[in-house]
C-alpha cells in the first residue's frame, strides 16, 4: 500500500498519527479505564497503522515519538508505580521502536498470502504486534530497570508479572484488532465509494 502514496502523503500521514499519539497520551484518551487499578493502552495502535499504511520509516518514528512522550510524561508527571522506570529511554522508546519494526514485518509477511484481504492482515498484525509491545516493554523493565524490585522472584520474576498482566494484555490485543481492521474496511468502502464517483465523473465527460 505504502508503494501507491507519494513522499508528501507518506509524511503528512506520519505527522498525523505522531500527533494522534501525542493527543491521545496528554488527555490520557489512549488509556481505557478497566477499574481503580486498571486500564487498556491504545497509544501503540498508531504505530501499527504507520507500519500497514505508510511503511516501515513511519513506523519507527511514530515509534519513537510514543516512547518519548512516555519518557517525559514519566520524568515530568509520574502517576503510577512504574512509571519511574520509563525515565529510562531502554525501556520507554526502544520497545517503542522495536514494536513498529515488528508490525511492519509482519504486515509484510502476511501480504504475501495469497488473496487475503488487508483488513484481516491488519487484524492479525495488530494482535501480533500488540502482544509484542507488551512483551517488549515488560521485558526491558524487567532487564534494564527493574532487576533489584524484582530479583527476589528470580528468573520468573518476568513471567509472573506477564501472567498477572495476560487478561489485560488480551484485551489490548482485541482491541488494536478491531480498531486496526476497521479502519482498512473504512478505506476499502471510501476506496470503492471514490471510483464509482470517479466513473461517474468520466462517463458525464465522455457524453458532453
Amino acid at each position: 500500500m505504502e508503494k501507491n502514496l507519494s513522499l508528501t502523503r507518506k509524511l503528512v500521514l506520519t505527522g498525523a498519527l505522531s500527533a494522534l499519539i501525542i493527543v491521545l497520551g496528554i488527555t490520557k484518551l489512549g488509556l481505557i479505564p478497566l477499574g481503580p487499578a486498571a486500564s487498556i493502552t491504545i497509544l501503540h495502535i498508531p504505530i501499527i497503522l504507520a507500519a500497514c499504511i505508510v511503511g516501515l520509516p513511519s513506523a519507527l518514528f511514530t515509534g519513537a515519538v510514543f516512547g518519548i512522550m512516555s519518557l517525559i510524561q514519566a520524568a515530568m508527571s509520574p502517576s503510577g508505580v512504574l512509571d519511574p522506570l520509563f525515565v529510562n529511554p531502554l525501556c520507554s522508546v526502544l520497545p517503542r521502536v522495536l514494536t513498529g519494526l515488528i508490525a511492519w514485518a509482519l504486515w509484510v509477511v502476511l501480504n504475501k498470502i495469497p488473496k487475503m484481504p488487508k483488513s484481516v492482515t491488519a487484524g492479525i498484525t495488530a494482535f501480533i504486534a500488540t502482544a509484542c509491545h507488551t512483551v517488549l516493554v515488560i521485558g526491558c523493565l524487567y532487564v534494564f530497570a527493574a532487576e533489584k524490585t524484582l530479583e527476589g522472584m528470580g528468573g520468573l520474576g518476568y513471567f509472573a508479572v506477564m501472567a498477572m498482566l495476560a487478561p489485560q494484555a488480551a484485551m489490548e490485543a482485541v482491541a488494536a484488532t478491531i480498531i486496526c481492521a476497521a479502519v482498512f474496511v473504512g478505506m476499502f468502502l471510501g476506496g470503492k465509494r471514490k471510483s464509482k464517483l470517479s466513473a461517474e465523473i468520466t462517463e458525464e465527460k465522455d457524453a458532453q
